[in-house]
């Protein structure tokens, strides 16, 4: 069961990053107590290596879950880290795998397909969730999964593709996940008469605009459920009561 109460949950944050940004200045805890201070009630980070994974294995968060996965473009791979992964699994110590998936921005596609099925076994083996960060190659994450694995559930981070991408990925269990790069009016509409959305901030990253922060802050959350609620007209209750019904339908 998720350890959250209701409320505003960040499906995709990333706490390691927070707690050790580029700066040098260690801000995770401020950010968690202003995040707290505006409704927020859980936290599910995102760890990508194995320096995060030790990290997060490590911490104390009673708010926050966390996934591991090997992504198609970080540069901090080892090359241990499919083994690592199925021990996390083995041990009960992941809430789902992630994130995972495809980018176009990289020139080695065999690579990533490779190393995204092998990860699909992995959650289909330990039945898991999956994360999907997906970079100009959804019809090719489509194929693979309408071929190999049509049960898969889990959700599709930052997603801002078009409403062409989102018809046709509602036919698996799969949320869309919506932060401050929202997709077009049309298809954002689509996805909240859907229903199968959640919320994410990818901080430290994607920091809104207009923000004169250094980096994206958790807080910022709420923002991104009033933003959809201004373009949809629905409700921020509805939002919110939808979106904590999504989270412990995908991790519970």
């Amino acid at each position: 069961m998720i350890p959250f109460q209701p409320g505003w949950v960040d499906v995709h944050c990333h706490f390691y990053n927070l707690a050790f940004p580029e700066s040098g200045a260690e801000v995770l805890t401020l950010q968690l107590e202003e995040a707290r201070q505006a409704g927020l009630t859980g936290f599910i980070s995102s760890a990508l290596s194995e320096r995060e994974y030790l990290w997060h294995r490590q911490q104390p968060f009673e708010d926050m879950i966390w996934y591991a996965g090997i992504h198609p473009v970080y540069d901090q791979i080892q090359g241990n880290e499919l083994d690592q992964l199925a021990d996390l699994c083995e041990d009960n110590k992941v809430c789902a795998i992630g994130e995972i998936g495809l980018d176009a921005r990289q020139d080695n596609s065999n690579w990533q397909e490779k190393l995204l099925i092998q990860q699909l076994d992995l959650a289909r083996s330990y039945d898991l969730p999956v994360v999907f960060h997906t970079v100009r190659r959804y019809h090719e994450l489509y194929r693979i999964l309408k071929a190999s694995f049509p049960e898969v559930r889990g959700f599709l981070h930052s997603f801002n593709s078009s409403r062409e991408i989102a018809e046709l990925f509602s036919g698996f269990n799969l949320a869309f996940s919506l932060n401050v790069r929202l997709p077009s009016t049309g298809c954002l509409n689509f996805i909240i008469r859907h229903g199968f959305f959640l919320l994410e901030t990818d901080a430290p990253y994607q920091k809104p605009r207009e923000d004169k922060s250094e980096i994206n802050q958790l807080k910022n959350l709420v923002a991104v459920a009033e933003e959809i609620s201004r373009q949809t007209g629905c409700s921020l209750s509805e939002i919110k009561n939808r979106q904590f019904s999504n989270v412990k339908e995908i991790f519970d």
